[in-house]
């Protein structure tokens, strides 16, 4: 039998216990709300990080590294005083892969220490070849800078890129758009370099969707009887919520979609299992996130939104994806067949699927585009 002083000490002992469970448990649940912050929503852009050597280089290649220097398809290699532009492996050894060179401006030469570049283009639309006038957009928290370039079609494409990305990403589309006659809006939004500040964190496409907004009305405003919206990661996401939330919904006539995020709940669900989180506190911190910073988990699953959306999509995904899962994309487009077009495609990875096969990418871009816009304004007879 307990004495009373033992069952004192016992009832004591299991209170402290259940404090001390207590505690730790709300310490992971904040600890990971915080990661979730970083992962997801704390705006970062970061600087090219120089850490691939180059092995050696002649007049028409240059040899990298196994491993990093491996991406498929056409990548850009800059350097802190010049940019190159590399075609796919034409070669390999046991020390590199050497890959043709395609563009190259600067000092090339053995041991620089170089980045690989995604985006494949430098600067603005003149890195390919294309004319442009730098424009101001006015959205609900101040001035957007934009680029446009011109063409004979009355359908606009606007372009979104993804968090933490620049407008550079859309270099590599630009071309094809152009040559098929469309004129092209490539935006900024809050919390990018040179746009309005944010308050250092991104709502995943709501509130972006706003500043989208503003984008489509200045191209509305400029003569578009229509629109298509061209988004990468967290810029597919942007432009979903613009079809649900904004009233000028009504003038977008495709959406584009590159690597999106269509479900950011299942970016940290990922990101869990890889860090072994249980489901509790996984639970719990997606729930704690939506009270420190507003994340409405349900509103921005697109896959589950499925039978919202009513324009023709142009889905591009690849199933090397390491930031947003392709399987999201499976299950968007399983959703909606009747309007979905799927370039799925093996080996590319996040927002690289321009990079696997330019002309793959280019003719689905102009196949759809053909298909959705409304067509180029009628000239007026002559008398």
């Amino acid at each position: 039998m307990v004495s009373a002083r033992a069952g004192r000490w016992l009832r004591r002992g299991l209170a402290i216990a259940l404090a001390l469970i207590v505690v730790v448990l709300a310490a992971a649940t904040w600890i990971y709300s915080s990661r979730i912050d970083g992962l997801m929503l704390r705006s970062d852009h970061a600087l090219p990080v120089y850490e691939i050597e180059v092995l050696g280089v002649s007049e028409a290649e240059v040899t990298l590294p196994r491993g990093a220097g491996e991406p498929a398809g056409t990548w850009g290699l800059e350097w802190e005083t010049g940019y190159a532009r590399i075609g796919p492996v034409a070669a390999t050894s046991e020390e590199g892969v050497a890959r043709p060179l395609l563009d190259v401006a600067g000092d090339l030469r053995p041991g620089l220490l170089v980045a690989l570049d995604v985006y494949a283009y430098e600067s603005d639309p003149s890195a390919v070849g294309l004319e442009f006038d730098n424009v101001i957009v006015e959205g609900p928290l101040g001035n957007y800078p934009a680029w446009y370039t011109p063409g004979r079609d009355d359908t606009w494409v606007i372009l979104v890129h993804d968090r933490d990305a620049y407008r550079r990403e859309a270099l590599r589309a630009l071309p094809a758009l152009a040559a098929a006659g469309f004129p092209t809006l490539t935006i900024t939004y809050r919390n990018d370099p040179g746009a309005t500040d944010g308050g250092g964190r991104y709502g995943l496409g709501n509130p972006e969707w706003q500043d989208l907004e503003a984008a489509v009305e200045y191209a509305a405003d400029q003569g578009a009887e229509d629109v298509v919206l061209f988004g990468w990661g967290m810029g597919g996401s942007t432009a979903a919520m613009f079809l649900h939330e904004s009233e000028q919904a009504r003038l977008v006539a495709g959406l584009i979609l590159d690597s999106p995020l269509l479900n950011p709940a299942a970016v940290v669900d990922a990101d869990a299992r890889a860090h072994n989180v249980p489901g509790l506190i996984l639970g719990w911190s997606k729930g704690l996130a939506t009270l420190r910073w507003g994340v409405d988990w349900g509103t921005l699953d697109q896959a589950a939104r499925a039978e919202d959306f009513d324009v023709p999509i142009l889905l591009f995904h690849g199933d090397a994806d390491t930031v947003t899962p392709v399987a999201v994309s499976d299950q968007f487009a399983a959703a909606l067949p009747d309007l979905v077009r799927y370039e799925r495609v093996a080996g590319a990875g996040h927002g690289a699927l321009w990079n696997a096969d330019p002309a793959r990418y280019e003719a689905a871009l102009t196949a759809f585009l053909e298909a959705v816009a409304a067509g180029p304004a009628q000239e007026p007879e002559e008398e």
